[in-house]
């Protein structure tokens, strides 16, 4: 197939006809208007469409790898089954994109506006995105291992079953989002806010959650096992059957939590502030760092294997 010249698809547009499957690798489309174009299954491979607007532009399917949209508008795109491996996507706008198992595999996302996007199974592994907006976004089952979204906003997103392995999320907020048995394994959440956040079930071992804001958070059965929150806020947080084994907890603060049925064997409990919370059934095995008055409040309020 034959690859189109700028003034070709430019032509093409203006006339209403489709770009479907066309080939268009290299094709230096920056700053031009695409808005409304059907470039569905098209081979974009290293296209520079640099602050280009693409307003409700159909990308389905096509091949975007390393391509650069550096500040593009892709607000309304579809993007579903896109490839962007490595693609160059900073201060891009993609609110209201739809990117259903989109492949961004390396992208760079820094700093992107994505509100109330659907990237339901997209690939994000070992993207950069760090001070990026996903408020309000749809991340159902995506994949975000390894991935940099440090500073980066998801309130009120939808990220069920959505997975973080060893993901750096310094500073986040997941302020109100839906996470539940969302896996963040060994991830970097210093700082993170998870206020109100449904994280029921969720799997957080060996994350780093040191000064995180999980505030009246649904954490029930959650899997925190060897997690690091030291001076996490974890007021009004419901912990219910949650595992909390060989955790650190030195200085957070869980008044008013519900640890009922928790299991804090080995957990290390240095200045931690159980005001109003409740323990009934809380196994504290092995649990370090408790004085003598809080082990007393813990045996009459119900918790077991307070030693």
């Amino acid at each position: 197939m034959a690859q189109l010249t700028v003034s070709h698809v430019l032509a093409r547009l203006k006339s209403g006809r489709s770009l479907s499957r066309a080939e268009l690798s290299h094709v230096n489309l920056s700053q031009q208007c695409l808005d409304g174009g059907d470039f569905s299954g098209a081979y974009l491979r290293r296209a520079k469409l640099q602050h280009t607007s693409c307003r409700a532009v159909d990308f389905s399917e096509a091949t975007l790898v390393l391509a650069d949209l550096s500040g593009s508008n892709l607000a309304g795109a579809r993007l579903t089954d896109a490839v962007l491996t490595q693609a160059q996507l900073p201060e891009a706008n993609l609110q209201g994109a739809i990117a259903r198992s989109a492949n961004l595999h390396g992208a760079n996302l820094e700093r992107v506006s994505a509100q109330r996007s659907r990237f339901d199974g997209a690939d994000f592994r070992s993207v950069s995105a760090p001070q990026s907006r996903f408020d309000g976004a749809s991340l159902l089952a995506a994949q975000l291992d390894d991935a940099n979204f440090s500073q980066s906003s998801f309130a009120n997103a939808h990220l069920r079953n959505s997975t973080w392995l060893s993901a750096t999320l310094v500073g986040a907020s997941f302020a109100e989002a839906e996470l539940t048995q969302a896996k963040f394994h060994g991830a970097l959440l210093m700082g993170a806010n998870f206020s109100e956040a449904d994280l029921l079930s969720s799997e957080l071992p060996e994350a780093d959650l040191t000064g995180a804001v999980l505030r009246s958070a649904q954490l029930d059965w959650a899997d925190l096992w060897n997690a690091v929150l030291m001076g996490a806020d974890l007021r009004q947080t419901s912990l219910y059957g949650a595992t909390l084994e060989y955790a650190n907890l030195s200085g957070a603060n869980l008044s008013g939590a519900d640890l009922r049925a928790a299991n804090l064997e080995k957990a290390q409990l240095d200045g931690v502030c159980f005001d109003r919370a409740t323990v009934r059934g809380a196994l504290f095995t092995d649990a370090s760092g408790l004085t003598a008055e809080q082990k007393q409040w813990l045996r009459r309020h119900g918790a077991l294997n307070v030693e």
